[in-house]
């Protein structure tokens, strides 16, 4: 997968930082444990003059091997009384040491020439924070969504509580965020504008980043535009192949997009794709199954109605009721 300059600038900024941070950490000990034990400067000082004591041992013809056991056994002897002094403070001497985040590289990024899985994990967490609409995914969890806003008394056209439908379906949902992975099921969240479709995706999608998952998340129309975009020229990017390739992408609000060939081309790529690969797509929409025929044809409904599990939210517009209740 190909990486904009942004993208890569941005992840090897990440790694600097880690490196620098491991580093700052193993110095900010060492400067606290002379500070407080001068003997182990002095210990220190006087193993690094070890190398210096054989070279003069070869230089003035002495028996190199009996220096150099001597040597090591006044070496031992030192690293032991070092040991006692960290011990004090409770740590080891290899807490000297940077503890880097990826062992591996050393967080730079290679290994032998090649670029390390670290480096590649931050490439594709950088890629698809840029690429998805993250701006509300903070504020968004299941606790927020309170169950107050869906009326509890039932439906007179469906005979349905939207209460304890909202109840079953954030139980599910719920559920699914904190058991995700990639064989889980795709989603049709539908139903009336502001029932809590976003809200339920952007908390899914946070749960699922904070598990380590790699999650797009956007409008429909934001996404699309960005496609066109690359597709004709007018900016960089990959965006295609990091929403095919994602673990998790999340189609919020469809419905809403401009229609157009190219708009229901992309549309038909992406979940074709990720169908046919088995990863997991989230869709919300404010359509009907009708009005999705209508609006993207039989082979976008099909794939979506025959594949995705349906959660049909109910309720009144709780934006509408939060505001009500803020200007009573």
């Amino acid at each position: 997968m190909g990486y904009s300059r942004e993208v890569y600038d941005a992840a090897m900024a990440a790694l600097e930082k880690r490196r620098a941070d491991a580093r700052s950490r193993a110095a900010a000990l060492h400067e606290r444990v002379v500070e407080r034990h001068p003997r182990a400067r002095e210990i220190e000082q006087e193993m690094a003059r070890s190398a210096i004591q054989v070279a003069r041992a070869v230089l003035d013809g002495r028996d190199v091997d009996a220096a150099v056991e001597k040597i090591k056994t006044q070496n031992l002897a030192l690293q032991a009384e070092l040991a006692a002094i960290l011990a004090q403070e409770g740590a080891g001497q290899a807490d000297f040491e940077p503890r880097y985040h990826c062992p591996c590289c050393e967080d730079t990024g290679y290994v032998n020439g090649h670029v390390c899985d670290c480096f590649r994990a931050l490439l594709r967490e950088e890629a698809y924070r840029r690429l998805s609409y993250s701006g509300s995914m903070q504020a968004a969890d299941f606790d927020s969504l309170k169950l107050d806003y869906y009326p509890d008394a039932p439906d007179p056209r469906t005979g349905v509580v939207p209460r304890v439908r909202m109840k079953e379906i954030l139980t599910y949902c719920r559920c699914y965020a904190e058991d995700f992975d990639t064989a889980s099921p795709s989603l049709l969240l539908r139903g009336p504008t502001g029932t809590g479709k976003t809200h339920v995706s952007l908390a899914i999608a946070r749960k699922a980043i904070e598990r380590g998952y790699g999650v797009v998340y956007g409008p429909v129309q934001m996404l699309l535009h960005k496609l066109e975009r690359e597709h004709f020229g007018r900016a960089d990017g990959n965006s295609e192949e990091m929403m095919t390739g994602c673990d998790l992408l999340i189609l919020d609000d469809l419905g809403s997009d401009f229609s157009s060939p190219f708009y229901t081309s992309c549309l038909y790529n992406l979940i074709n794709s990720r169908m046919l690969e088995n990863k997991p797509t989230i869709i919300s929409t404010n359509l009907g199954q009708n009005e999705l025929m209508e609006r993207y044809g039989e082979q976008i409904t099909s794939r979506i109605i025959g594949t995705f599990v349906p959660l049909a939210f109910l309720g009144r517009d709780i934006r509408q009721i939060k505001f009500q209740q803020k200007i009573r």
